[in-house]
Parts: C-alpha cells; structure tokens; sequence
C-alpha cells in the first residue's frame, strides 16, 4: 500500500508476480487513492523496461476486506502504517513498512520456516521501529532517476520478501 496507488505499490503489485514463488499472491491499494487513475508515466517506463505491461492499473483505495482479507500488509511509508493501524488495531501483528517486515523477519528465529505464517508472526515478535529502517521513497514528480531508484528498491525489497516467505529455493542475492 502507499498514498494513491499509481506508483510505488503499483508498481510492486505489477512486478511482484514477476518476482515472487507462484504460491504468494499480492494485490496494491492506496490509503488516498481516487479510484481509476493510471499508473504514473514514470514507474510505467520502468515496468516497460522489465517487459512488465502497465496499461490495465487503474488505482483503488484500500478497503476493510484489503486489511482483515490479508495475511501479510505492506505498506511503503511508516505513515501509511500508522493510518492503517489507526482505522483496524486488531492487524497489527500482520501490518509492516516493506523495510521494516524484511528487517524484522531477518532477524527472526523462524527464517527460513517452511510456514509463511510463523515467519510472519516472528516478524512481529522481532519487529524493528518502522523509521529506524526508512521508508520507500516516493518517486512521484520527482523525475526519472527517482522513478529508477524506486523500482530497484522494491526489486530488492520484493527478492527478500520472496526468500523470507518461501525459502523453498535458495536465496536469491540479484534481480532477475
């Protein structure tokens, strides 16, 4: 999740089958998003680059079902946690930044746990300080380069994600 869905989680809900193992599914909202805009031009370029089509996102706003329907939420900044959390406290064990659920489950005893639910829950039990491990930075309106810097961060944070949650191969260190 980010603020209005056209470019950081849309473009992690569009890369992400692209990344992660078949058995883990995703879908992107936005806590602001207006319903039916298109992916921002920028982050589209870089799905492009990818071989990624882009032209069928339309934004949404995330809903109760997008929180209580969800095993894992990620959201790109620790504000969008915080707003999350505001509106359903009972998440809580299963609501992250991206850095901040990757840093956590890092350094888990359950890494590498053939159950995603207790890698999940031991995130949470070994959880970091949301901003003591940054936020995905918001490439909009800012450019190119930042477009670019953006899908290599969640390129990088989706990998991760994709070894801590199935770690049935071996870990991946590159995007493809």
């Amino acid at each position: 999740m980010c603020t209005a869905n056209i470019c950081r989680s849309a473009y992690a809900g569009l890369r992400a089958p692209t990344i992660l193992s078949p058995e883990i599914t995703c879908s992107s909202s936005g806590v602001q998003a207006g319903p039916g805009r298109p992916l921002d031009p920028q982050m589209a370029a870089q799905l492009t680059v990818r071989g990624i089509a882009s032209d069928g996102h339309r934004s949404r706003r995330t809903e109760a079902a997008d929180i209580r329907g969800a095993d894992l939420v990620l959201t790109m900044a620790s504000w969008h946690r915080t707003l999350i959390l505001e509106e359903w406290p009972e998440a809580v064990t299963r609501v992250f930044t991206l850095p901040q659920f990757v840093a956590s489950a890092r350094t888990a005893p359950a890494i590498g746990c053939p159950d995603p639910s207790a890698t999940i829950r031991e995130a949470y039990r070994h959880r970091v300080p949301a901003r003591s491990v940054g936020d995905v930075a918001d490439p909009y309106g800012q450019g190119p380069q930042a477009a670019v810097a953006c899908a290599v961060t969640l390129d990088r944070l989706l990998v991760e994600v994709d070894d801590l949650l199935a770690p049935i191969l071996p870990p991946r260190r590159a995007v493809d």
